[in-house]
């Protein structure tokens, strides 16, 4: 990827990373995850790095749902910038094995002892991976549940912006459609206009799609407000004025 803030850290990628995208693969001796960040002749980094997922899905995702969005936004709203990910080329890859220090741990993982702890790492990430919560905006596991397939969205919109144009909502519904039918097919959109956080309702045909409407709109910009998006439990209930029929939400 390219295009990352001058003062990122590795921890700093593999959170943001492996919390939207999946389990980032780990480095055998000392566990840490396997992130390059690139620099230039004077140490300087360069905004450049390469991640290696334990899974090869992962890459697919990340490219989805992360490439140009901005890796981190402000209280205030501003972006870092926007970055762009891709697959790694033949290129990248070949960096790994420049030096002599990491040509002789790959000749050591060829060592009976450390063929036993890569058994043991792969163990332990596919537990992981077993283990990766719906806490997570990405869930492995696919739910059964109706709701598993409905997203709300907050701070889409303000009590002000509708009293000033009653019509604005459904301009606001429409880009909402628009935006979240890019990750899937979408049967309805529901405004909750009497919600002073802006509330919407956004119900996919598939859970992945749903699962991914949180990637791309958690903690978005959208017309100049953080939005917050996370899959509906069934339990809230959000107000809205009656409104025409398409306005019912679909079971």
């Amino acid at each position: 990827m390219t295009g990352l803030p001058a003062d990122v850290t590795v921890d700093e990628v593999a959170s943001a990373f492996s919390r939207k995208c999946g389990v980032i693969a780990e480095e055998i001796d000392s566990g840490r995850p396997r992130i390059k960040l690139y620099t230039d002749e004077n140490g300087d980094f360069k905004g450049d790095a390469l991640i290696v997922f334990f899974k090869a899905p992962s890459v697919d995702m990340a490219i989805t749902l992360l490439d140009d969005t901005d890796f981190r936004i402000g209280d205030d709203g501003v972006g870092s910038g926007r970055m762009r990910v891709q697959a790694a080329d033949a290129s990248y890859k070949k960096t790994q094995y420049t030096n002599e220090e990491e040509k002789e741990k790959e000749r050591q993982k060829a060592s009976a002892r450390d063929k036993q702890k890569i058994i043991k790492k792969t163990q332990k990430l596919d537990a992981r991976l077993a283990d990766w919560s719906d806490d997570e905006p990405m869930n492995v596991v696919e739910q059964s549940s109706k709701w598993d397939k409905l997203v709300i969205l907050k701070h889409m919109f303000t009590l002000d912006e509708l009293a000033e144009d009653p019509a604005a909502i459904l301009d606001i519904k429409e880009d909402i459609r628009e935006e979240c039918s890019k990750l899937g097919e979408v049967t309805n959109v529901i405004l909750y206009d009497l919600e002073a956080d802006g509330v919407a309702s956004v119900r996919f045909t598939g859970a992945e799609a749903a699962r991914a409407c949180i990637g791309v709109m958690d903690g978005r910009s959208f017309a100049g407000q953080k939005v917050k998006a996370y899959i509906s439990d069934g339990r809230e209930q959000f107000k809205k004025s009656r409104r025409k029929a398409e306005d019912t939400e679909e079971g």
